[in-house]
């Protein structure tokens, strides 16, 4: 179990017990004050004997005043038989014999109280109390059971013909041992619930972290079907990503060793026949300089293709017409398709304004018409032209060339990778994975077609300005 199982168990054992102790605690408090009043008023007597009684208490008043009945209720304190008990306007007990807590609120109720008057007019509450359930302490005295028989004393139903309970209700130890019991079982629960796909979590981070990019979180959460669980598919698809990055990054270096080698080893090559025939000198750097050149090239679009993936590269856009930029890119590569007899058509009337910073663009279209014009057919034509498309400008160019297998063009956008049908043409390779990452980060997309007839049709899409 880790530190995260057992702050969450405590807090909720915490939180748990504090709702079941407040509870218990409130309802234990009620319940108290509940028998107090039920108590104090199981000690009022209201028989036939105590209704007599106070009549002649009342009697006493009238006819003696408060002297008399002082005298009366002295004297039937000396014997054992049922108290009256008189208590003035102020609260005061005629006698100052100690009453009951609580008394007040059960003689407010008027229930087996009786009211004297004096020849005054001042008024007297005059009641009756069970000396057996008062205790000592209280100036009652204890009635014999002989008075009663088999009868239980006088008063209402229930427990009230017993002693009373000197402590009142009990504090509910049973109910709160129960809830403590549940709420460890539950919050042992949802603390395991809650902790364990971050254990698994922070295990596939460890073994990740040792190289491991093909570790899988998702089969761990089962069933889930929150926030933990959905994390758990985010670490999948970035391990998964990750690990389609280092695949990129040594196929990009095998492929970068691979390309190298061979000018490297033409550029050995020369470099031995200089030694070995001086005279051949001029021809020997030529084809020294060839291969540097090539090899400049190679590194050049290495490291353009590098700082596009990295995402360093900032783009400076700027608002241009599409339209020019196409005439330049036109113009500039019918020098090369000159050499091959390609005739290049144009149709450029959609026109639009654009975002973008010019260069990069260019070099992205500029790599597509070049392909187009390297692996087309001597003496055939290339078109070029754009579209209206919602929310956007279509630049379509088609070749006649033998165009790409279909099983092969989801991956030609990948660097270093060539086309079986691409045969004896030079490249790299790193053309068109380069024009995807510049027309993403214009927000562009590039789609290629085979062409009915032969050859192949690729379609860029930009937004407008």
């Amino acid at each position: 179990m880790g530190r995260l199982f057992w702050k969450f168990f405590s807090f909720f054992v915490l939180a748990q017990m504090a709702s079941i102790i407040g509870v218990s605690l409130f309802f234990w408090i009620s319940a108290q004050q509940q028998a107090s009043e039920r108590q104090a008023r199981e000690l009022l007597r209201s028989g036939p004997m105590e209704m007599a009684l106070l009549e002649a208490a009342k009697g006493a008043l009238h006819y003696g005043g408060e002297a008399g009945l002082s005298d009366l209720l002295r004297l039937w304190s000396q014997r054992q038989m049922p108290q009256v008990f008189a208590v003035d306007e102020a609260g005061q007990e005629l006698l100052q014999r100690s009453l009951p807590s609580g008394i007040e609120e059960i003689l407010r109720s008027g229930r087996g109280v009786a009211v004297g008057h004096d020849s005054q007019g001042k008024a007297i509450r005059l009641f009756t109390l069970d000396g057996r359930r008062m205790g000592p302490g209280f100036g009652a005295m204890p009635l014999p059971q002989a008075m009663y028989g088999d009868r239980p004393p006088p008063g209402p139903p229930g427990r009230m013909g017993g002693p009373p309970d000197p402590h009142g209700p009990m504090f509910p130890w049973t109910p709160v041992l129960a809830g403590l019991i549940a709420s460890l079982v539950f919050a042992a629960l949802l603390a395991w619930y809650v902790s364990k796909p971050i254990k698994e979590l922070r295990g596939a981070f460890a073994r990740v972290a040792g190289g491991n990019l093909k570790d899988k979180v998702s089969p761990a959460m089962g069933r889930r079907r929150d926030e933990l669980a959905d994390l758990g598919r985010g670490f999948d698809r970035m391990t998964e990503q990750l690990h389609a990055l280092m695949r990129g990054q040594k196929r990009l270096l095998h492929y970068v060793s691979h390309e190298m080698r061979s000018p490297l080893a033409r550029l050995q090559m020369g470099i031995g026949l200089a030694k070995q025939n001086p005279e051949r000198l001029g021809d020997t750097l030529d084809r020294i300089e060839m291969e540097s050149m090539r090899m400049d090239k190679l590194l050049g679009e290495v490291l353009e293709l590098s700082r596009l993936e990295s995402g360093i590269m900032a783009v400076k856009k700027e608002r241009i017409m599409l339209s020019e930029l196409l005439e330049g890119v036109v113009e500039d590569a019918r020098f090369e398709a000159s050499a091959k007899h390609v005739d290049i058509q144009s149709w450029i009337e959609a026109d639009a304004e654009i975002e973008a910073q010019p260069d990069l663009l260019y070099r992205a279209l500029e790599n597509v018409l070049r392909n187009a014009i390297k692996y087309s057919p001597d003496y055939s034509e290339v078109s070029l032209e754009t579209q209206r498309r919602e929310g956007g400008l279509a630049v379509l160019v088609s070749d006649r060339g033998s165009g790409i297998p279909e099983t092969e063009l989801d991956n030609i956008f990948q660097p270093f990778y060539r086309a079986d049908s691409a045969g004896n043409v030079s490249g790299h390779g790193l053309g068109l994975a380069i024009t995807k990452q510049v027309l993403d980060l214009h927000g562009g997309k590039i789609r290629l077609q085979n062409r009915q007839g032969g050859g192949l049709v690729v379609e860029i899409s930009l937004p407008v300005a």
